[in-house]
């Protein structure tokens, strides 16, 4: 059944792209006979012109018209749509986003399943109306905007909650995958659907992320939907061991992707800690609220039994899994898969393993990497039809594009200088070094000047950020919201930081220097102090 309707899903895109082409042909064929025309014209011109002693020939006639064919037919194709304007299709709880949303053309073309699932939230909520304060049906529910949760996001929740309902044939819970981009509201998608159990009694939950920074955004996720008084404990804060139920009960337990491998000198684990917590029955089985992974692509490398090596978070994700096998799990990420290999933690969408048509998730890999390219668009096709999937994002209809110049003051002056006098005696010193010690120097100085491009890069982007800190700040004056994109994140260096406290019984708490951490590698590493 399962091949049949992905069968089913690729002939109706086959057929929309045959329209497509041929829209675009009828277009060139216009383009064609108008081309004709001038040809003809030209031809006649060219008579009039050899009378009257002017050279030009019909081939370059010919060319020209030539190149108008092919430009106008590039320029067809080129036109076809990749997205479409998204509005949920079968839930109807409440209003439009407040801003455009597009979904592929590829995932439009695919119908939902029918919704059965009701959710608990309170109906100013699911209306979209001002609300909280004085439903006599949920009077814990503090006040409330209006459209505190959009149409779009509701049809996360409800599909989440619709799956979440679901047995896997491995008699593990199903597991719920968010793929929506920046700006759709995946923080309030998470706090909505953690609400959702409340609501039906489910009184515990666990919320991981990339940073313990992102806890006040969940804690204000919370209020702003009327629910300030949820107890949203911070992991990396407690103590390790036993923790005491009068201090820490019910209520949301956030924690870091750092903080699911950590351990003390004792070799006492996070993980154990936050299954003891969620397992208040004294039994990890019975539990059965939520696991959100936000930003779940943190645990994409999970080698499994592919061959390589792994990562301790991928394998402590998959872990936490096994060890709570009714818990409704919801995967969060804008970019959760560039490549099948990246989805082996998500053991819970089903897609592999007993009573699925893939004994592992190696044989899955294997088969969808063999098919192809297509093969991943029809997966994520599959996916939103048998209702584990959405991938909604931002409609960029309208947007111009402009570029600021950061104007250096005189204490970003200073620090780029002292950063060059920094990095001038780093040389002297390196040098110095691979002479005392009687090394080859090549490699060395190369390694340097790489590090030393990297940490320049890194001491600018620092900089650029504080300018873009000030124009999101003005924006925000004006009402207006603010979407910002960070390339060159230097997260690979907050993660060695992140490991070597680790290995020291200590947890990351603060923010990391990536231009600190580069020089850092580069003196520890790389400087010859041995003959």
């Amino acid at each position: 059944q399962l091949m049949m309707q992905r069968q089913k899903v690729l002939q109706q895109q086959q057929q929309q792209l045959m329209m497509q082409r041929q829209q675009a042909q009828q277009q060139v064929m216009q383009q064609q006979a108008l081309q004709q025309q001038k040809i003809k014209e030209a031809a006649a011109e060219e008579e009039e012109r050899k009378e009257d002693g002017i050279v030009q020939t019909t081939q370059a006639a010919n060319s020209d018209a030539l190149e108008v064919e092919t430009a106008e037919e590039e320029a067809a194709i080129a036109s076809a749509p990749v997205f479409r304007a998204y509005r949920p299709l079968k839930v109807k709880y409440g209003l439009s986003h407040p801003e455009p949303i597009v979904e592929s053309c590829s995932m439009a073309s695919v119908e939902p399943p029918d919704v059965f699932y009701r959710p608990g939230l309170p109906s100013s909520l699911l209306s979209g109306r001002r609300g909280g304060g004085n439903d006599s049906l949920h009077p814990e529910w503090l006040p409330h905007d209006a459209c505190a949760l959009s149409a779009a996001q509701l049809e996360a929740l409800v599909y989440a909650g619709q799956r979440h309902s679901q047995q896997n044939p491995d008699d593990t819970r199903g597991g719920f995958f968010i793929g929506d981009g920046t700006g759709v509201g995946k923080g309030r998608e998470i706090a909505s659907i953690i609400l959702d159990n409340v609501a039906q009694g489910r009184y515990r939950s666990i919320w991981v992320s990339l940073s313990t920074a992102l806890y006040y955004d969940a804690k204000r996720d919370f209020r702003d939907l009327g629910r300030a008084d949820i107890n949203v404990y911070p992991l990396h804060k407690l103590p390790y061991g036993q923790l005491d139920p009068a201090e820490v009960g019910d209520g949301v337990m956030f924690c870091t992707y750092q903080s699911l491998i950590a351990q003390n000198k004792h070799s006492e684990r996070r993980i154990d800690q936050l299954v003891t917590w969620a397992a208040a029955s004294g039994d990890p089985a019975r539990f059965e609220g939520c696991i959100c992974f936000d930003e779940a692509h943190r645990a994409k490398n999970l080698a499994l039994d592919r061959g390589g090596k792994g990562t301790k978070t991928g394998e402590m994700v998959l872990g936490i899994q096994k060890q709570l096998p009714q818990a409704r799990v919801l995967y969060v990420s804008a970019t959760a898969a560039a490549e099948v290999k990246d989805l082996g933690y998500m053991s819970r969408l089903g897609l592999w393993g007993r009573g699925t048509p893939f004994p592992d998730f190696s044989t899955f890999a294997a088969k969808i990497e063999r098919a192809g390219v297509g093969a991943m668009e029809l997966l994520a096709m599959d996916m939103k039809a048998r209702g584990m999937f959405v991938s909604r994002m931002l409609a960029f209809t309208g947007c111009s594009f402009e570029v600021r110049e950061c104007t250096l003051d005189q204490q970003n002056e200073r620090l780029y200088d002292e950063a060059v006098e920094l990095w001038d005696d780093m040389l002297t010193a390196l040098e110095k070094c691979v002479e005392m010690c009687g090394s080859d120097g090549a490699h060395p100085l190369r390694l340097y000047w790489g590090a030393h491009q990297s940490f320049f890069k890194q001491l600018l982007n620092s900089i650029k950020a504080r300018n873009a800190i000030d124009e999101t700040e003005e924006a925000l004056r004006q009402g207006k919201c603010v979407v910002i994109g960070l390339l060159s994140t230097g997260e690979a260096k907050a993660n060695e930081a992140a490991e070597r406290e680790n290995r020291a019984g200590r947890e990351l708490d603060s923010e990391v220097s990536t231009p600190q951490e580069i020089a850092r590698s580069l003196i520890e590493q790389h400087l010859p102090t041995t003959r």
